[in-house]
């Protein structure tokens, strides 16, 4: 039985749920071709769940109701796209799955070539409720202007937070 709120995005590429509940829930991800969990709550999952299912864990933590930073955005774009470039698939999470989880999912899509618009509206055409505040819509507009502007001028262009 799949995780609470889960459904694919980009299948095999990538996916989102609310937070796991349990080290099953991480082997039910792992079985169906989820390596990489990022997690954008507070507090990381348990370890030894992580371990268990064999999945590797990014912890990008935002706090609830907010919007991920830019730096974040890019930090878990360039995770999602390294991890695709190597046949592995990805899956999100926040605590329902909706708001922070929703923000970065937009923007991947508008990293991918769709306007903020138009990523908005296929999101929560495919996870209804997705991208909760007003602050989260703006992060995502933010976004693609961001990546609108020419190579040169961008501030920070998909690099590790590092």
């Amino acid at each position: 039985m799949p995780p609470q709120g889960f459904s694919w995005v980009d299948r095999p590429r990538l996916a989102a749920l609310a937070r796991p509940q349990s080290a099953e829930d991480l082997r039910w991800l792992r079985r169906n071709g989820i390596d990489v969990l990022v997690s954008l709550t507070e507090s990381p999952l348990p370890r030894n769940w992580v371990n268990d299912a064999g999945v590797m864990a990014v912890s990008v933590p935002v706090p609830d109701m907010e919007a991920p930073t830019e730096r974040q955005l890019d930090h878990v774009i360039a995770t999602i796209r390294r991890a695709n470039g190597l046949g592995m698939g990805v899956a999100v999470h926040c605590a329902a799955g909706l708001g922070r989880t929703g923000t970065v999912l937009a923007a991947y899509l508008v990293a991918s070539g769709l306007s903020a618009r138009a990523a908005l509206i296929k999101l929560r055409d495919l996870r209804p409720g997705s991208v909760e505040t007003l602050d989260q819509e703006r992060a995502i507009e933010q976004y693609a202007r961001k990546l609108a502007l020419p190579e040169g001028e961008r501030t920070n262009d998909l690099t590790d937070p590092e």
